[in-house]
C-alpha cells in the first residue's frame, strides 16, 4: 500500500489498544463487501438455475400425468376386452375402478395446462380420451346386457386409441423440447454458479483466520452435547427395553388368559350345550316313536326337519368346541391333531396339501404343543383367505435340541415392507414363537408365495 495510508507513529498506541490495526479493519471490510457481493451474485445465479429446474420438474410432472392417463386408458381397454371375452366380473370391477381414475387424471391434466401454451392441444387430447372412455362404457353396458359383440366395436376402440396416442405423442414431444430448453438454461446457470463458488471459496480463505479461535469452543460444546445425547439415548434405550419386556409379558399373559377362556368356554359348550342338544334329539326320537301312525305321518316332515336341525346344532357345537379347544391335541397328541387340521383344510379346497409329520409323537410340553398347533392353524387360515395357493406343504421335524416347523405355499405372496399390510395374524405367530425363545423367518415376495420357518427349543 502507499506510505500515505500507513499509520503515523503518533497513532501507534491507540492502534495497539484497539487490538487490530486500521489496515486490518480495512481488509476485513473489503473482504466482507466482496463476500457479500459474491453471495448476492451467487444467489441470483442459483435462483435462475433453480427456476429452470422447477420448470423442468413441472414439465416432467405434466409428462407423468399424461403417461398415467395413457396407461389407465390402456388398462381400461384391456379390462373391457377381457370382460367382453370372458364375462368375468373381476374384469368389470377393474374397469370400474380404472374409469374413476381416468376421470381424475383428466381433471389433473386440464388443471396442469389451464391457460398454458398447450391448452388447446390438451383440450383435444381430453376430448379424445373422453370419447374413448365413452366407447368403452358403451361396450361394457352392451356386454352386461348380453348383447352379442361385433368386431367393428373392437376396431373402433383400437382406432380411437391410436388417435389418442398420436395426440399424446405430439404433446409429449413438445414437453420434451421445452424440458430440454429448461435443462440447458439450468446448466448455464449452474456453470456460472460454479465459477462464482470458486471465487467465493478463494475469498473465504481470507476470513478463515477469524474463525479458528471459535472452532475449539465449538468443539468443546459439541463434545458436551454429545455426552448429554449419549446419556439420554442410553436412558431411552433402557426405558424402551423395560417397556418392551412389560408389553411382551402382558401379551403372553393375555394369550394364556385367552386360551384358558377358550378352554373353559369349550368345556361349558361340550358339557351343557351338548347335553341339551343330545337330550332334545332323544326326546324328538321318543316323541316320534310314541306318536300313532296316522299322527306320525302328519308331522313326519317337521320331525325330520327338527332332527336335522338338532344334528346340525350338535355338529356346529362340535366344530366350535374343536376350534376353541382342539380335543385331538389333548386326547391323542400333536401329530394326530395336525393330521386332522390338514384333513379339514383339504375339504372344500382345490389345494394339494403335503404333510411331512413325524411318525411318533414327540415329547413336548402342553404349552409348546398348543403353540405349534395354533401357529399352523393361523398359517393355514391366512393361506385360505389370502394366498390363492394351489399347493401347500406343512413340515414338522424334531432335533435333539429343537423342533423345526415350516409352512410353505405357492400363492401370490406379499410385500413385508408394505404399510398397508394387515399383520395381526403374523404378529400372533411371532409372539408365540418368541414366547418360547424361538426363531422365526418369513420368506415372501409378490408372486413368490410364502414360507414360514420357525425353530423352537425343546
Amino acid at each position: 500500500m502507499p506510505n500515505t495510508l500507513l499509520p503515523t507513529p503518533s497513532h501507534e498506541m491507540p492502534q495497539q489498544k484497539s487490538g487490530l490495526p486500521i489496515s486490518t479493519h480495512l481488509y476485513l471490510a473489503v473482504g466482507m463487501a466482496l463476500l457479500l457481493g459474491i453471495l448476492v451474485a451467487s444467489y441470483m445465479q442459483a435462483s435462475a438455475g433453480l427456476d429452470a429446474l422447477k420448470q423442468f420438474g413441472t414439465m416432467s410432472q405434466r409428462a407423468d400425468h399424461l403417461d398415467r392417463l395413457n396407461q389407465l386408458l390402456s388398462d381400461a381397454q384391456s379390462s373391457v376386452r377381457g370382460y367382453a371375452l370372458t364375462h368375468d366380473q373381476a374384469y368389470f370391477d377393474t374397469y370400474r375402478a380404472t374409469r374413476r381414475e381416468i376421470q381424475q387424471s383428466l381433471e389433473i391434466i386440464k388443471r396442469d395446462e389451464k391457460d398454458g401454451p398447450q391448452a388447446a392441444a390438451v383440450d383435444k387430447l381430453a376430448t379424445l380420451a373422453e370419447k374413448l372412455a365413452a366407447g368403452l362404457e358403451f361396450t361394457t353396458q352392451h356386454v352386461k346386457e348380453g348383447t352379442a359383440m361385433e368386431k367393428i366395436w373392437f376396431d373402433q376402440s383400437t382406432a380411437a386409441m391410436d388417435t389418442y396416442r398420436r395426440q399424446h405423442a405430439a404433446i409429449k414431444a413438445e414437453l420434451v423440447t421445452e424440458s430440454m430448453q429448461n435443462v440447458k438454461q439450468s446448466v448455464r446457470s449452474f456453470e456460472t454458479s460454479r465459477l462464482t463458488a470458486a471465487i467465493l471459496a478463494g475469498s473465504s480463505l481470507t476470513l478463515l483466520v477469524l474463525v479458528i479461535s471459535q472452532q475449539q469452543k465449538k468443539q468443546d460444546l459439541r463434545e458436551r452435547i454429545q455426552g448429554m445425547l449419549e446419556a439420554e439415548n442410553e436412558r431411552l434405550e433402557n426405558e424402551v427395553r423395560t417397556r418392551t419386556a412389560e408389553l411382551t409379558n402382558l401379551a403372553t399373559y393375555l394369550t394364556r388368559v385367552r386360551e384358558k377362556e377358550k378352554l373353559d368356554l369349550a368345556r361349558e359348550m361340550h358339557d351343557e350345550l351338548g347335553a341339551l342338544l343330545t337330550a332334545a334329539k332323544l326326546d324328538a326320537d321318543w316323541i316320534e316313536r310314541k306318536l300313532p301312525p296316522d299322527a306320525r305321518a302328519s308331522v313326519a316332515q317337521r320331525l325330520a326337519r327338527l332332527r336335522e336341525n338338532l344334528i346340525s346344532g350338535i355338529t356346529l357345537k362340535r366344530r366350535i368346541t374343536n376350534n376353541l379347544r382342539p380335543a385331538l391335541l389333548y386326547d391323542l397328541g400333536l401329530i394326530e391333531a395336525l393330521k386332522a387340521l390338514v384333513d379339514e383344510f383339504r375339504q372344500g379346497e382345490e389345494i394339494d396339501v403335503v404333510a411331512e409329520l413325524p411318525e411318533s409323537e414327540p415329547e413336548l410340553s402342553d404349552d409348546l404343543s398348543l403353540s405349534l398347533f395354533r401357529i399352523i392353524q393361523e398359517a393355514l387360515t391366512n393361506i385360505r383367505r389370502y394366498a390363492q395357493a394351489r399347493r401347500v406343504r406343512v413340515s414338522l421335524r424334531t432335533t435333539p435340541k429343537a423342533i423345526e416347523l415350516e409352512v410353505e405355499d405357492d400363492g401370490i405372496g406379499f410385500d413385508l415392507g408394505s404399510p398397508k399390510l394387515a399383520r395381526h395374524g403374523l404378529a400372533g405367530i411371532k409372539h408365540r414363537v418368541f414366547t418360547h425363545g424361538g426363531r422365526l423367518e418369513i420368506l415372501t415376495a409378490p408372486g413368490k408365495g410364502v414360507t414360514i420357518q420357525a425353530t423352537l427349543p425343546l
